[in-house]
């Protein structure tokens, strides 16, 4: 298949290099100054033109039915403590118990659940995804992914929310690994020696599970991710569904940004990838330093968020994950139909 040549409406490019189709792998540019340069796939859905998707309209955020979830996680145990916070004009009442098997219920903005062996997972960050990359074991972990998957959804479905639309994503943990990730918390001062778990056998062993959100096969960007830098990357453990499983069950579930959304018998116009590009360059072009920037990562997402009314709308994106030569990485979002840059809180 050959290989199509653009050129910039903006600025002189060195290459650019677009294969398989207009929006299918590879990006690859450098501004003349070659202090900007793209080395990076455009991560789209499929059969996706690039010229335009359809009009979507957030409805509202699928917040979990209390009723429901009160029925299947509360109901017929014994409640050690209850935590109350009213509702808001966006938000529904939150109600956290406290139950006398040690389980730890959210029921309201998010919904979540905490087992009494959840904190020895937490307190040495099991959730991030990195831990994969950076620990290995020969003893792999004895939980099935399929069926830890299959738990997460009956768990999610009997707190009122759907399925159908969600992505899921594994990681597999031996207690082994764990055990590892204990060792070098306790090493680098993040845990302290008396709060090791006392013991970590194969019945520890886990599998994480996180879930991300698609609408007519679009990733969705949830809102909190444009809260700051740290929140805005594009993470497995970033997901608005994430959860623990062990051999025990799931020992922690946390759930927050899923939406209802709409498709409108309107579609949006998308400007190209080069717009988008532009960009970018014309951001870091004018940073008066002498650091190079490169785009490792393009990823078009719907991004949900609060407009200055108020009101829960959805606009397409492209998010970017750009290196300085000093290590540093940052994330930009530009928006696809106007080619302006969002800003990130």
């Amino acid at each position: 298949m050959r290989k199509d040549l653009m050129i910039s409406g903006i600025c002189a490019l060195s290459l650019i290099m677009l294969t398989q189709n207009a929006y299918a792998q590879t990006y690859e540019k450098e501004s003349a100054s070659g202090k900007v340069r793209f080395q990076c796939e455009l991560e789209v859905p499929e059969n996706w033109n690039g010229e335009e998707i359809p009009q979507f309209i957030l409805e509202s955020v699928h917040f979990v039915d209390s009723e429901k979830a009160y029925a299947n996680f509360i109901e017929g145990k014994e409640i050690l403590e209850k935590h109350n916070t009213p509702a808001s004009n966006l938000y529904p009442e939150e109600n956290y118990y406290v139950l006398a098997d040690g389980t730890n219920v959210g029921i309201g903005i998010e919904f979540g659940i905490s087992t009494k062996n959840s904190t020895y997972y937490a307190q040495i960050g099991v959730t991030n995804a990195e831990n994969m990359e950076k620990f290995t074991s020969a003893t792999e972990s004895v939980v099935n992914e399929q069926d830890a998957v299959q738990k997460v959804k009956e768990t999610l479905e009997n707190a009122g929310y759907t399925v159908e639309n969600l992505v899921f994503q594994t990681s597999p943990l031996s207690a082994d690994i764990l055990r590892e990730i204990e060792d070098q918390y306790v090493a680098e001062g993040l845990l302290e020696e008396s709060k090791r778990k006392p013991e970590w056998t194969s019945g520890d062993d886990v599998c994480i599970v996180y879930a991300r959100q698609t609408v007519s096969g679009i990733p969705v960007y949830p809102e909190l991710s444009v809260m700051a830098q740290a929140l805005a990357y594009d993470t497995p453990e970033s997901s608005p569904v994430v959860a623990v499983c062990s051999t025990r069950g799931i020992e922690s579930l946390r759930v927050y940004g899923l939406y209802n959304f709409q498709e409108d018998r309107e579609n949006v116009p998308l400007k190209g990838f080069d717009e988008i590009a532009a960009t970018v360059e014309t951001k870091y072009e004018n940073l008066l330093d002498e650091a190079t920037y490169t785009v490792t990562r393009a990823k078009f997402y719907e991004r949900a968020y609060i407009n200055e009314d108020q009101q829960y709308t959805a606009e397409p994106i492209w998010y970017l994950e750009i290196n300085d030569n000093n290590s540093q990485k940052y994330v930009m979002l530009v928006n696809a139909e106007t080619g302006k840059e969002i800003y990130l809180m």
